[in-house]
């Protein structure tokens, strides 16, 4: 499992490898040869390159001492240059002591101009200044120095762990800070490289397992991986019917947004779900029937802009206590109005079956978010930033600031699954329980990529999916087919529509005979 820790999280991980049998000098050597395996491996080899490993004075730099010695072995023309000082922590002294001999070393402060040179005319440059003991704002030396390698140096830039000058809590970054094409982070991932803006500030980010056992780590996010999501797919049995797939009732659509209720309703059956209602105004049935002929319809009444008004309400409340179905959204392009907020706290109040709330649905009840703690079945949000906030009435740039920890404490707080979506959506559990997805691309960033992801989670979960997972499943599925879909032709022309049935293509196999 691939894990997102705080800087507490990953001392604590290392501290029990220690007490365990694995001493922090070996961690530190054990990520020194890591590193020289990544570097290696993404540079095509290291023989004869010029390399530069900057190092601080903590335990970063220790690595990076352990980092030259191999580079060295490898016939790379390697030097090691400590930014401010020679090691300071005990570790890294030791470790300094052991290598020192064999190294080609220098003091930037001492000199700055020389080493200024070597940079330039390197092949790659190696940050390990400062890891996870990074905040605050830079040096000034330090400021100067990665400023100029962030605008001159042309050679292939590494850090190792996170950048130097961000902060790898928060995702705060330093001006000047360095400004890697990778970033190996050690061990585990760290939960602010996947804040904002840090994310966009790491270049490639890779993993390097450096020894510490899984069971050292205590209370930790995890990163979404192919592997993990496997487990969550639904059964597909050999013998079976349209019953045993479960039974999806979709209020959505508006005659200003058909195309919500076409593609949440398609994604939806292309899922897998065995049968679908969509509850809708007649002027969507009339537009959008032909493309989708598997659904079933009720039509509901609406006002004259063709909005679901507060009689095709009415008529939705008595679908509510028919016990036939397995899943209810409600949301996707019904429009921002009293109706509509009546009908969604009714639906939460009511419904005997899991509910997801998209769109109109949560900004229909911003007013009255405490309605979400009267749930009956499970209930799963999937807001954007901006619906998030007006959910919560924290600003967007504070949610961005720590997507993890208002996504979890929402969910916590209000008992629902939260799938708070953008760049590394984020899924919480109210039990604290929390996943980073990872997959996804910009040409998400389009209108109906949402209803689209509703449709697949709500068909999972109608499925008899968990209501947690199926969120986490929707989401990795949702984003993976987009990443396939870029594969073969630019951003710019993925469109929603595409996605679900790219969510066909994909090689889910979870079948049983019966």
């Amino acid at each position: 499992m691939k894990l997102a820790v705080t800087n507490e999280q990953m001392k604590r991980a290392e501290i029990n490898a220690d007490a365990g049998g694995v001493p922090f000098l070996q961690l530190m050597k054990n990520a020194g040869e890591a590193c020289f395996n990544r570097i290696n491996q993404l540079s095509g080899g290291v023989k004869e390159k010029n390399i530069v490993v900057l190092a601080g004075r903590g335990n970063n730099g220790g690595d990076g001492i352990v980092l030259t010695d191999f580079l060295l072995e490898a016939g790379a023309n390697a030097v090691l240059i400590f930014v401010t000082d020679l090691p300071k922590t005990e570790c890294a002294r030791l470790c300094y002591s052991i290598y020192e001999t064999g190294l080609s070393t220098s003091l930037y402060p001492h000199q700055k101009e020389n080493v200024k040179r070597v940079l330039e005319n390197s092949d790659i440059i190696v940050d390990c200044v400062f890891g996870t003991g990074f905040h605050g704002e830079l040096e000034d030396i330090l400021s100067d120095l990665f400023e100029f390698i962030n605008e001159h140096c042309s050679a292939v830039k590494y850090s190792i762990d996170v950048p130097s000058g961000c902060n790898s809590d928060t995702g705060e970054i330093a001006d000047n800070a360095f400004r890697p094409d990778f970033t190996i982070t050690l061990g585990a991932m760290k939960k602010g490289l996947y804040s904002h803006p840090c994310f966009e500030h790491c270049g490639l980010m890779v993993l390097a397992d450096i020894g510490i056992p899984q069971s050292c780590y205590e209370s930790c996010e995890a990163i979404l991986t192919e592997d993990m999501i496997r487990e969550f797919i639904p059964e597909r049995k050999a013998v079976s019917n349209k019953g045993t797939y479960g039974k999806l009732l979709n209020i959505a659509g508006s005659a200003r947004y058909t195309g919500a209720a076409l593609l949440s309703t398609d994604a939806a059956l292309k899922m897998g779900v065995g049968l679908c209602t969509l509850a809708t105004p007649v002027r969507v049935i009339n537009a959008i029937a032909a493309a989708v002929p598997e659904t079933t319809y009720i039509p509901l009444a609406s006002d004259a802009a063709g909005f679901l008004n507060s009689e095709g309400a009415g008529e939705v409340r008595s679908l509510i206590h028919d016990s036939k179905y397995s899943a209810i959204a409600v949301g996707c392009g019904l429009g921002n109005s009293e109706a509509v907020g009546n009908l969604t706290e009714y639906v939460i109040r009511n419904a005997d079956c899991p509910i997801i709330i998209d769109a109109d649905g949560l900004n229909s009840i911003s007013g009255n978010i405490n309605v979400l703690r009267e749930n009956r079945k499970g209930v799963v949000i999937t807001p954007h930033p901006a619906e998030f906030s007006r959910l919560t009435g924290m600003s967007v740039d504070e949610i961005q600031y720590d997507r993890i920890s208002a996504a979890k404490n929402f969910a916590i707080d209000y008992n629902v699954t939260v799938v708070l979506k953008g760049v590394n959506t984020v899924i919480a559990a109210p039990t604290g329980e929390c996943f980073i997805n990872t997959t996804g691309n910009a040409g998400l960033a389009k209108g109906g990529s949402g209803d689209v992801l509703t449709g697949i989670i709500a068909s999972l979960i109608a499925q008899g999916t968990e209501i947690f997972y199926a969120a986490v499943l929707g989401v990795y599925l949702h984003g993976l087919a987009a990443d396939r879909l870029a594969a073969g032709r630019n951003l710019f022309g993925i469109m929603p529509r595409d996605i679900a049935d790219e969510v066909t293509r994909i090689g889910l196999r979870n079948t049983a005979v019966e």
